[in-house]
């Protein structure tokens, strides 16, 4: 049965995607007549509908036939067109994009239409037939009977959207600029198809659209939460990297005196008023290379990616945003096919560098835990401090904190639970803070309110 509620609902959606595309809203209109015509003349001797199905049918088809010439037709073939896209977008939020639209023809062209195809990617029945049925009553129970209730659910975070702009005229030869609105529904490489032009059939109850060879795509970053301004614990540490990497950070060295020159040391160091007054080299000296250094750490060790992944990677990007600063190093720290560690901060890298790490970052089902746990006390010496994104709380993560806290490493353990698993009213281990789906925003806005 739910095999038949899978096919029912891809069929439908395959044949509603296709009348959007194919009907103007006057062949919409049509389409719904010739429907109801169909039902009210099914008896002829009753009813005179049928005449009016016989005509709206004639119709359709007619328009249908013109739509399709029309799609093959020189006109359509010979545009040029070209797509300018930014660098990055951001999921869930409107980005433009420029498509300049070029008519090398003789002939002027007027009532184009542009459409820009997003992948739609549909519920695979595996994932369908797993999916239960939301919580809510958004749905009626006819909805939840056919399944439509699941399908929406699995069908919402993947479906991206673009606005359909209208061509001013295009006269031979002449050459148009518009913008188009689109929605990326979550982080990753958005794949741009070939968009597609299209004119009306002189019926205008049907469109004809020719798709043109232009295929781009782009990085779309995580969304992002406000994160409230926090003081993080933490002191100074000696760092490895000398003067080059203190320097990148802004940490102005402590002078410490002057010495006699030393063979090796920099030009720059030369303290020239001293050479000049004994007579032989002298060198200035500095103390080391001590600055803040935080870890935000992301586990990825869950079962499949589902809504507390892809929000453990939005609380990870937030505090990427908003903890680097001029005056500290903050290491993005997860484990994927390998071990990967970016550090940002001024003279090295922004933090793109790490919302760009973050957009590719994908579960790990098959790992252990281990291998995120090893990768930050292998780091514990030189860290300030540490920003934790869990998925659980179990013995292996509690472990984890209580190792980091044991080496003064001060941690903030921010754990976001799966969807319809309550938060335990205790939190081991000292404060963990609990993060639900959905409540993202609100869970993260208490922490200034808690004072981190």
């Amino acid at each position: 049965m739910d095999r038949l509620r899978y096919l029912g609902l891809r069929a439908s959606s395959r044949l509603l995607r296709w009348v959007r595309e194919r009907l103007t809203p006057a062949g919409r209109l049509a389409l719904a007549g010739l429907i109801a015509s169909a039902v009210w003349g099914v008896d002829t001797n009753v009813s005179m509908a049928y005449q009016a199905f016989t005509l709206l049918l004639c119709l359709l088809a007619a328009a249908l036939g013109l739509s399709f010439m029309l799609g093959w037709s020189p006109m359509l073939r010979r545009l040029r067109l070209a797509r300018v896209l930014p660098r990055f977008a951001t999921a869930e939020q409107p980005f433009s994009c420029r498509l300049t639209v070029e008519n090398p023809g003789a002939y002027p062209v007027r009532g184009l239409l542009l459409r820009e195809e997003p992948p739609q990617a549909r519920p695979s029945w595996a994932s369908f037939h797993a999916a239960a049925d939301p919580p809510d009553d958004r749905f009626h129970w006819v909805e939840r009977l056919a399944g439509y209730s699941r399908w929406r659910r699995l069908l919402a975070p993947e479906r991206a959207t673009a606005s359909l702009p209208a061509v001013p005229a295009l006269a031979p030869g002449g050459r148009v600029s518009v913008e188009v609105r689109i929605v990326a529904p979550r982080r990753g490489r958005l794949a741009l198809s070939a968009p597609s032009v299209g004119l009306p059939e002189p019926l205008g109850l049907a469109l004809g659209w020719r798709r043109l060879s232009l295929e781009g795509s782009m990085l779309v970053l995580p969304k992002r939460y406000p994160v409230p301004r926090l003081a993080l614990p933490g002191s100074r540490r000696y760092q490895q990297g000398g003067v080059a990497l203190a320097a990148a950070v802004g940490d102005s060295q402590e002078f410490l005196g002057l010495r006699d020159y030393r063979p090796g040391d920099a030009l720059r160091r030369i303290h020239w008023a001293s050479w000049a007054k004994t007579g032989k080299p002298v060198v200035k000296e500095y103390r080391d290379e001590y600055f803040v250094r935080h870890a935000l750490a992301l586990d990825t060790f869950v079962a499949a990616g589902g809504p507390a992944f892809e929000e453990a990677v939005s609380v990870a990007a937030s505090f990427a945003c908003s903890v680097l600063t001029q005056e500290s190093l903050l290491d993005l720290i997860f484990v994927g096919a390998e071990e990967h560690c970016l550090t940002a901060g001024r003279g090295l890298a922004g933090a793109d560098r790490l919302l760009e790490a973050l957009a590719c970052a994908q579960p790990c089902p098959g790992a252990s835990f281990e291998a995120l746990a090893t990768a930050l006390l292998r780091r514990r010496e030189g860290l300030s401090g540490c920003i934790a994104v869990l998925l659980d709380w179990d013995e292996e993560r509690r472990a984890l904190v209580r190792a980091l806290r044991g080496s003064g490493v001060p941690v903030l353990a921010l754990v976001v639970l799966p969807e319809g698993r309550e938060a335990p009213a205790e939190a081991p281990d000292g404060p963990a803070r609990f993060l639900q789906p959905g409540r993202i925003a609100e869970g993260l806005a208490a922490l200034g309110s808690r004072g981190g």
